[in-house]
C-alpha cells in the first residue's frame, strides 16, 4: 500500500510562493503577519537567514509550515507562524513539523526557543507544557479577524497567548540580571522549573542614567506596537508618553534584564497603567521582562487559559490593575 503520508522539509527561499499559498487558502486575507502574504519579502528574509521554515509537502501543494525567527541579538529563536491545511489535520501534522523545526534550532545553536499558543486552542496550550514551561500571557495578541477555520462559535474579542520557554540543551553557567521589586516572586517563581542558572539582584529606582536607547516594531496587521529598550535613561518617561500616542490595540515595553535601570523603567510602565506580560529567558542578548497596555473595548481580560502556571500569571496580571 501506498503512502501519501506528506513530506516532512526544510523549505528554502524559492518555497516562498507554496507557503504564501498555503496562508491564503487557510486564512484568506486575516492571518495577522503580512510576510506570509508577500513572496519576494519571505524569500528574502528566508536567503538572509532571518527565518527558518519547515513544512508538510504533498504533491506539490504545503499542508502544514511553521518558522523559526532569528534575531541576531537573541539566545533563543521564536517558533511560531504554524498552519495545518483543515484537510491534513488530525493526524499530528504540526508536532512532526514543530519535530523538525526543534532538530534545526539544535543544529543552529540555540539552546532552546519561545513559542505563544493561542488561548483559543486549549489542546496547543496543554501540549505546549509537556516539556515546556509559561513564562507570560500576551493579552489581546490574537486579532479578532484573524480565521483559522477552526474556532468555533463568534469571536467578539482579541484572544491571548501563552509564553512558553522549551529548553533543548543544557544552559551552561549562571547569568546576573537585575530584578525589579514589583516581581521580587514571581519571576524567580516562573524560573525555578526552569533549568535555568539565574542570580537575581534587586534592582534600584534612580539607576537609570544618561538618555534612553530604544527602537520601536510596529506589526500592522496585529494592530501592535513593541518599544524595545536597550538602555532606561533618565528621559524613560518621555520616552513612553511619545510611544502610547499610537492607535494599536496592543501596546508592549520589552526590558532589558541586564539594565540597572530596569526599576525605573518598571515604575514609568506601571504609573501610567502598564501592566505585566512577561519574562522572556534569552530573547535579545539576555532576558527581557516584558509589560503590556490593551485595548479593553476589544481584548478579552480572561481568556480561557487551561494550566496552572498561566492561570496564576493571569491571576497576577489582574491583580496589578
Amino acid at each position: 500500500m501506498q503512502d501519501n503520508s506528506p513530506e516532512i522539509l526544510r523549505l528554502d527561499a524559492q518555497d516562498a510562493p507554496l507557503i504564501c499559498d498555503c496562508f491564503q487558502r487557510v486564512y484568506g486575507n486575516t492571518y495577522a503577519n503580512e510576510l506570509f502574504y508577500d513572496p519576494v519579502a519571505l524569500a528574502q528574509a528566508i536567503s538572509a537567514l532571518r527565518i527558518r521554515c519547515v513544512g508538510a509537502l504533498r504533491e506539490g501543494v504545503l499542508l502544514g509550515h511553521m518558522a523559526m525567527t532569528m534575531d541576531p541579538r537573541a539566545r533563543v529563536a521564536e517558533l511560531g507562524n504554524t498552519i495545518v491545511d483543515p484537510s491534513a489535520r488530525g493526524d499530528g501534522l504540526a508536532w512532526k513539523i514543530g519535530n523538525e523545526l526543534a532538530r534545526w534550532c539544535v543544529e543552529s545553536g540555540f539552546t532552546g526557543y519561545l513559542h505563544y499558543p493561542t488561548t483559543d486552542h486549549h489542546i496547543m496550550q496543554r501540549r505546549s507544557v509537556e516539556r515546556g514551561y509559561e513564562t507570560g500571557l500576551m493579552l489581546g495578541y490574537v486579532p479578532l479577524e484573524t480565521d483559522g477555520k477552526v474556532e468555533t462559535g463568534v469571536k467578539t474579542k482579541r484572544a491571548a497567548a501563552t509564553i512558553v520557554y522549551q529548553p533543548l540543551a543544557e544552559t551552561p553557567g549562571s547569568e546576573t540580571l537585575f530584578l525589579p521589586a514589583a516581581l521580587q516572586t514571581l519571576i524567580p517563581t516562573l524560573a525555578a522549573p526552569t533549568g535555568l542558572q539565574r542570580q537575581w539582584i534587586s534592582a534600584r529606582a534612580g539607576d537609570a542614567s544618561g538618555t534612553t536607547l530604544a527602537e520601536v516594531e510596529r506589526f500592522g496587521r496585529r494592530s501592535l506596537s513593541r518599544l524595545r529598550v536597550a538602555r532606561v535613561g533618565r528621559d524613560f518617561k518621555q520616552v513612553l508618553d511619545r510611544f502610547r500616542t499610537g492607535g494599536d490595540d496592543c501596546l508592549q515595553v520589552d526590558l532589558l534584564m541586564s539594565d540597572p535601570g530596569i526599576e525605573t523603567g518598571v515604575q514609568g510602565v506601571t504609573d501610567r497603567g502598564g501592566l505585566f506580560c512577561g519574562w522572556l529567558p534569552g530573547y535579545q542578548e539576555t532576558d527581557v521582562c516584558r509589560y503590556q497596555w490593551i485595548n479593553r473595548a476589544v481584548c478579552d481580560e480572561a481568556p480561557a487559559v487551561v494550566n496552572e502556571t498561566a492561570q496564576s500569571i493571569l491571576a497576577f496580571i489582574m491583580g496589578e490593575d
